[in-house]
């Protein structure tokens, strides 16, 4: 078996002859790996995963399953299975026989066919539930059942599509954990579709942050989130302060940045140095509210902004304060709500600082 399970090269799918859904990607997935791709709405995503299971053609390039060209081959001559978000439960059989489909539709013996459902019943924590109907279970039974049907059949690569989307906030975040420690049983490898920030983190190996067709960036869910590379990327992920800037000096692992309200703030980060970055360059520097802190007086060796308080809102455990600079620009800090800070007023001028490790500088 390779290293590599699923290798898509130079791929590009086209439904309307100047409009690229998916703008010549690359990309590898390995094996056992639990890889999210993540977007929003229209950015190809999905498209992406159809032309990995067989249900659309590539309009160009390749795709590799396992080291072997499928780009041609039909969803069922593919060793994959897909599972979707509205279930596709069979609604006149039961659940025994609504997994066990796939496995009489390749003429596996009859006794494998009960241990390997039964196992699957198992794996889902839904044993004792083989004599139900679709319709007497709950919504996260029902993706239960479908993930079941799909891992019976072995496949080499498990693809879901949205398979939360139906389900209620708190189920969600409960089936987010339970996934996530099925796949690391089974070590299949996943590749699962969402624009849904919080659930790519928790559960994935890697994330592809794909927008308008094309991959913005790939990578480990700490480093997609702490160190963006695109504006794109630290805008979608999660929340963010992003500011307009001009590199003003440059010196190994430091930048000196002059913001768009006049203010000079140092970033310090190791990329800087392997960077093109240069004096006068036009930048975007991004800044995550809980990196920052509230304060009435400066520490040196700190950036600050000065600025007064709009609102505070008690959001459980943070406290969530806009502050509003000079030039009408809003910034959002969030602190624990613990915090030893506390306005003396609603409407205080109040210090904005955060390290100079904790800004990310990125390319205009």
């Amino acid at each position: 078996m390779a290293e590599n399970m699923v290798e898509l090269v130079n791929v590009v799918k086209k439904f309307q002859e100047n409009s690229a859904a998916v703008d010549n990607i690359n990309l590898t997935v390995k094996q056992g790996e639990f890889l999210t791709l993540l977007g929003p709405s229209g950015c190809g995503k999905t498209t992406t995963l159809r032309m990995i299971a067989g249900f659309e053609e590539p309009t160009d390039g390749r795709i590799m399953l396992d080291s072997m060209d499928v780009s041609a081959k039909q969803p069922y001559e593919r060793d994959i299975n897909t599972v979707f978000q509205n279930y596709a439960l069979f609604p006149h059989m039961n659940i025994y026989e609504n997994i066990a489909f796939g496995l009489r539709i390749k003429k596996v013996k009859a006794s494998e066919i009960e241990d390997r459902v039964n196992e699957a019943l198992r794996l889902v924590r839904l044993e004792g539930y083989g004599k139900r109907m679709p319709s007497q279970l709950s919504g996260g039974q029902k993706q239960r059942v479908a993930i079941a049907r799909a891992i019976v059949n072995n496949p080499k690569v498990l693809l879901l599509d949205e398979p939360l989307g139906a389900l209620d906030l708190k189920l969600r975040k409960e089936m987010q954990f339970e996934l996530k420690h099925l796949q690391q049983k089974l070590g299949i490898t996943f590749i699962y579709v969402t624009h849904d920030q919080e659930e790519a983190l928790v559960m994935s190996d890697r994330i592809v942050v794909m927008n308008k067709g094309k991959i913005e960036q790939v990578g480990l869910p700490g480093e997609i989130y702490e160190r963006p590379k695109t504006k794109f990327v630290a805008d979608f992920i999660g929340e963010t302060n992003i500011f307009s800037a001009e590199i003003e000096e440059v010196e190994e692992d430091m930048a000196v940045v002059k913001l768009e309200n006049g203010d000079c703030i140092h970033v310090e980060d190791a990329d800087i140095s392997d960077s093109a970055f240069k004096t006068g360059d036009s930048v975007f520097v991004t800044i995550r509210p809980e990196k920052m802190k509230l304060a009435y007086e400066i520490r040196e060796g700190k950036n600050k902004l000065r600025g007064r308080v709009k609102e505070r809102i008690y959001v459980g455990s943070v406290n969530k304060t806009v502050i509003t600079l000079d030039n009408g620009r809003e910034v959002i800090v969030n602190e624990p709500s613990d915090s030893t800070f506390a306005l003396k007023d609603s409407n205080d001028e109040v210090y904005i600082t955060w390290d100079y490790e904790q800004g990310v500088v990125l390319t205009a």
